[in-house]
């Protein structure tokens, strides 16, 4: 299979670059519908199938694909017959091969665990034709290695048969997504056709897809109409001009931000498709590679001398993030989680022995003032996994150890928000010191709350050594054996959530590795597989005491019944009054249901 991708792949890549678009999506299609067949017989959690293949990867026939299909919709071309099962034109076929790229294994995981929880009925005619169906394909999965020894007329004879019971179940699958969606999202997790993605009244997705030599914006509104938008740039240089735009943010210069390159940014990503927007729509941005690390609220519309007469993007939309439109759709159709707790907050951990607060706490005393440098003292303390980040090894003498000191306001935005919400702050429901490690964590009954807040440090994966992924820093100290005080991604994976919404005011939860396929493999993308409905982020270092004001905003006008996403527009835009930086106001983005 994986030559005859190859060969599909750059044979259609060459009649798209002869301008013979029509042969070019079927020779690229074939070589899709061998990736797809290859990737279900994939064992085990597929999250970097696409990464793998030669020349560019098994991912690179979706993205020529998407390019040839784009083309033809912007030049009115029509949509080849045998891409018909994709969407009714070219613009709604490269929709949906462009989501064929987009958190395939998060939605995967994500309908395996709402399995559990969630049962999905159909009619029983339906049930008798899908059992038998799987059936006669488990039973044929049986007769390969008989063909192979059959010669040519018995392996031909296996894949007609093959192809004509793969055609059945498609067609099955498309009348269990008209009668039963449920069911059909639960046991057939696909990409969707636009038609069939709920997007609601005054809500726009802009789907993104990034090719070697332009990018193309999907925009879908209610109904499953489909336009393309180009983007003239391709992904090297949109990669470029989206670094340059975060570098001052991520290394914390709030003055060093550029109105102009923002503005230009937003020209490019925005500029073809804002006209036909509404200022009371709401925006659903699916990034793709690099743009899942971009807030798209700090592009400028109108640039001005500075921070404060330019018009921004989160001055003027809502916006949410998902990680692809399957997976906003599944997460629509499930049942809205009912937890009854109101609040879980965990911040200022201990996070050494020699903090000030050991002895005093365990004394049962008040936490005294902190002496002089008593701060680095208690710092945690860590070797980096590379020199340039610090030390890395404790008898080197080059460089220092990474230290991660404690953070106090992060007590005052947890008591703020407790205040708000009405929540006495004691454990289990507020773990602030030494309650405020895994052990406790582990033992607080998590799946009972609706917001879950977490105001700590984090960081990327391969920053401390041994830990290989993303991390909440926890407390370090009375953890029992087995806890050792990183909440990672994986230990995230595995928790079961109710919870409408997890806000992660700490540094860098929103980043993650970029892979093929799959977006950004971040917090946001774990909590949601744990159950949670939305995840705020942070996307650089959060400036703590701005935090304090922004979180307690933000809990105030989801108590006035606000939605979260309205929420975080009223937040940011008080904040922008005081701190006009976007370092400060756009740092946190929203994941999920706004």
């Amino acid at each position: 299979p994986p030559r005859r991708i190859t060969y599909h792949t750059l044979k259609g890549t060459a009649l798209g670059r002869a301008g013979r678009r029509g042969e070019a999506a079927l020779e690229l299609r074939q070589a899709v519908a061998e990736v797809e067949d290859l990737r279900q017989r994939a064992p085990g959690e597929r999250g970097g199938f696409f990464q793998a293949g030669i020349y560019g990867g098994f991912v690179r026939p979706y993205r020529e694909l998407v390019v040839v299909l784009a083309e033809m919709a912007l030049k009115g071309e029509p949509l080849p017959g045998g891409l018909r099962e994709y969407g009714p034109d070219a613009a709604a076929a490269a929709f949906y091969m462009a989501e064929s790229t987009k958190a395939r294994a998060l939605l995967e995981s994500l309908a395996r665990t709402a399995r559990r929880q969630t049962r999905g009925e159909i009619a029983e005619e339906l049930r008798r034709r899908e059992e038998s169906l799987l059936n006669r394909l488990a039973a044929l999965e049986g007769r390969w290695e008989r063909a192979w020894k059959g010669g040519k007329e018995a392996l031909r004879e296996v894949q007609a048969q093959k192809a004509r019971l793969q055609a059945e179940l498609r067609d099955m699958v498309q009348e269990l997504r008209r009668r039963h969606p449920l069911y059909a999202a639960l046991h057939y997790p696909q990409p969707l056709p636009a038609a069939e993605v709920p997007v609601q009244d005054h809500e726009v997705l802009l789907e993104y897809a990034l090719g070697d030599t332009a990018g193309f914006i999907l925009m879908v509104r209610k109904g499953g109409r489909v336009k393309v938008v180009k983007i003239p740039l391709g992904r090297a240089e949109v990669e470029a001009r989206v670094k340059a735009f975060m570098e001052p943010l991520i290394n914390r210069e709030p003055e060093g931000f550029a109105v102009t390159r923002a503005r230009e940014l937003g020209a490019l990503l925005l500029g073809g498709v804002l006209p036909e927007v509404k200022e009371s729509d709401r925006l659903i941005i699916i990034p793709d590679g690099i743009l899942g690390l971009l807030p798209f609220e700090a592009l400028v519309l109108k640039a001005g001398a500075g921070f404060k007469d330019s018009v921004f993007v989160g001055d003027r939309y809502r916006l949410s993030y998902y990680q692809s439109a399957a997976v906003m759709a599944l997460k629509r159709r499930l049942p809205k989680p009912r937890a009854g707790r109101p609040l879980f907050a965990l911040g200022h951990p201990v996070f050494s022995p020699k903090d000030h607060r050991c002895t005093s706490l365990l004394q049962g005393e008040k936490p005294a003032p902190p002496q002089e440098n008593a701060a680095r003292r208690a710092a945690f303390r860590a070797l980096a996994a590379r020199e340039e980040w610090g030390r890395t090894t404790w008898d080197s003498a080059a460089g220092q150890e990474l230290a991660y000191l404690p953070l106090p306001e992060t007590e005052d935005e947890v008591l703020a928000i407790a205040r708000v919400l009405g929540v006495e702050p004691r454990a289990p429901d507020v773990l602030l010191h030494l309650q405020a490690n895994e052990t406790t964590l582990r033992q607080s009954p998590l799946e009972e709350y609706r917001y879950l807040h977490f105001a700590t440090h984090a960081d990327l994966p391969g920053m401390v050594q041994g830990l290989r992924e993303p991390f909440l820093l926890l407390g370090q100290v009375g953890n029992r054996e087995g806890d050792n005080g990183f909440l990672t991604l994986s230990k995230v994976l595995g928790l079961n959530l109710r919870a409408q919404m997890v806000v992660l005011s700490a540094c860098l939860t929103g980043r993650g590795q970029v892979m093929e396929g799959e977006g950004v493999a971040n917090f946001a993308r774990a909590f949601q597989h744990a159950g949670a409905q939305s995840v705020v982020v942070s996307l650089w270092e959060v400036a703590s005491v701005e935090a304090v004001e922004f979180m307690t905003l933000f809990y105030s006008h989801l108590k006035e019944g606000k939605t979260r996403s309205e929420a975080l527009r009223l937040a940011r835009r008080a904040i922008k009054a005081k701190y006009p930086s976007p370092f400060f106001w756009a740092v946190f983005i929203l994941h999920g249901e706004g």
